[in-house]
């Protein structure tokens, strides 16, 4: 029987939260189903997720989280925000979990100021350029472009997507020269956001594919205009 309250105790949401942070399978399903319906009918369930079950190692726990949530976000954007600055590396890492999760867009302010704050954790930012790949909103783009000459693989591959994603068009002669990187995930990315900027991306390749006698830049190149590159996510 699905539980109905005006307010909850701690003792109460941590009750619900054994069965709702359950592993939801088989017989399972119905009753942790029912717990996280109890539990987010808590006026105060986001608060005290946020205060007590986030940044806890629960990869678990996290996932039922995002599930809870995945339809409607709306509520914990004030929480995701305030944890985002928080120092809590822990809390940190779930929430952009959580984030790109969600493909929350409303997080973008608060993303691009913490950027310079984990140069040295790769990891970390690259989920953070991730994140702001979702925001829809191309003007943070100027803040990802000198991510993709980041010495860490990843970094680059999650900069240069996210500038397609936001469709940020100064990026693109740089993004032209990737067609020719080292890696191949970079060169294939490269590929694909071009492609989605295609409506300008597309005569700047043709002038490079111009004064090129490179193969694989070529190759990469025709890849991209015929559109055969897509998004890994």
């Amino acid at each position: 029987m699905i539980i109905l309250v005006i307010s909850c105790s701690d003792s109460l949401m941590e009750r619900l939260w054994k069965t709702a942070s359950l592993w939801r399978a088989g017989e399972n399903v119905k009753k942790v189903d029912i717990a996280r319906d109890s539990l987010k009918k808590c006026p105060q369930a986001v608060a005290w997720l946020f205060n007590n079950k986030i940044g806890k190692k629960d990869r678990l726990g996290l996932r039922a989280i995002r599930d809870m949530f995945m339809d409607n976000y709306i509520r914990t954007i004030p929480y995701l925000k305030l944890a985002l600055l928080s120092n809590d590396t822990l809390k940190v890492k779930d929430v952009l979990y959580l984030i790109n999760e969600w493909k929350v867009k409303e997080v973008a302010d608060v993303l691009w100021q913490i950027l310079n704050r984990y140069d040295d954790r790769p990891h970390i930012l690259a989920s953070i350029i991730r994140a702001m790949g979702n925001s829809q909103d191309n003007s943070y783009g100027k803040y990802l472009l000198e991510y993709i000459e980041h010495e860490d693989e990843f970094v680059r591959y999650r900069a240069i997507q996210a500038l397609g994603k936001l469709k940020y068009y100064p990026s693109i002669a740089h993004i032209i020269t990737h067609l020719n990187d080292s890696l191949f995930t970079i060169r294939y990315i490269s590929c694909w956001a071009l492609y989605q900027m295609k409506d300008s991306s597309f005569k700047e390749i043709e002038k490079f594919l111009k004064v090129s006698n490179n193969e694989q830049f070529i190759y990469f190149a025709n890849l991209t205009l015929n559109g055969a590159c897509f998004d890994r996510e």
